[in-house]
């Protein structure tokens, strides 16, 4: 099969993986579950759509990026494996397979409990604080961008990120990921990005994991990106009973203004085990 044709089981990819099924569609491209005939292993590839990367330079910062995310090693963190750019502007994106449910499965039949959350929090603050390091920031964490797997919670899915440019929206417009869990400085164009839209959307992801419910709620799109620009949101432990102290570092990582919340994820990770043990 040449990478111009259509994705399907059989179907041999960069001539090394052979695709066995679909796993996932995405906002960004297809999931699909493959075997990299080299080593006998299997993978997941994430087939990008060609608009994500249309022009020659962010083709480089792809290829750039795509590097430091390869040499990234810490073990919440589904490995980059490969990229392979294919015919027509079709990027291939081959990562580690993780068997496991996604947070969102889990939370679909019952919230978690704080203990479950904070492993969470532990191994989300550990994968982004690697990323960060690196000077790659997530930008569409999740429940859905989050395994569950026998070793704990594993982070995926960095094709909303740094590597796709998030540095240009503010300056286009252009929103690559999922509204819902951005912060409003992302989805407005105002203010800086920086690693705290990762502490935003990890407060997003912990509301939802811990009550079961999105903190902001509306069928209308712009009548939800309205009401997350003006934080405009149910406080947590009015829909689940957690400490009112558990609570508050979730607002916190939540706040409307970048300089409200804590500065890193590591600072909240500190902060939600002193809520948790104080």
């Amino acid at each position: 099969m040449g990478d111009g044709d259509s994705i399907s089981a059989g179907s041999i990819v960069a001539d090394r993986y052979r695709v066995v099924s679909a796993l996932a569609r995405g906002s960004s491209g297809d999931v699909y579950l493959a075997r990299d005939l080299l080593d006998d292993t299997d993978v997941a590839i994430k087939v990008l759509r060609a608009e994500f990367i249309a022009d020659d330079g962010m083709r480089r910062r792809f290829r750039r990026e795509a590097a430091v995310l390869k040499a990234l090693t810490c073990p919440s963190i589904v490995r980059l494996l490969d990229v392979e750019f294919g015919r027509g502007g079709r990027v291939f994106l081959v990562t580690e397979f993780v068997e496991g449910p996604t947070v969102a499965d889990r939370i679909a039949t019952s919230p978690l409990d704080v203990a479950e959350a904070t492993v969470l929090v532990s191994a989300m603050a550990d994968a982004l604080g690697a990323a960060h390091e690196h000077g790659v920031l997530h930008g569409d964490l999740k429940p859905a961008n989050i395994l569950w797997s026998e070793t704990g919670p594993r982070l995926i899915d960095f094709s909303a990120s740094k590597i796709l440019g998030l540095d240009r929206l503010t300056a286009t417009g252009e929103v690559s990921g999922t509204p819902a869990y951005m912060a409003p400085e992302v989805l407005t164009g105002k203010g800086d990005i920086d690693a705290r839209i990762d502490v935003y959307g990890l407060g997003v992801a912990l509301f939802e994991a811990l009550s079961g419910q999105h903190p902001f709620r509306d069928s209308h799109i712009g009548r939800l990106l309205m009401k997350i620009d003006a934080g405009d949101r149910m406080p947590l432990d009015a829909l689940v009973a957690v400490p009112a102290r558990i609570a508050e570092v979730v607002h916190r990582a939540m706040s409307r203004m970048p300089t409200d919340r804590y500065d890193s994820v590591d600072d909240m990770k500190t902060a939600w085990d002193r809520a948790v043990d104080p």
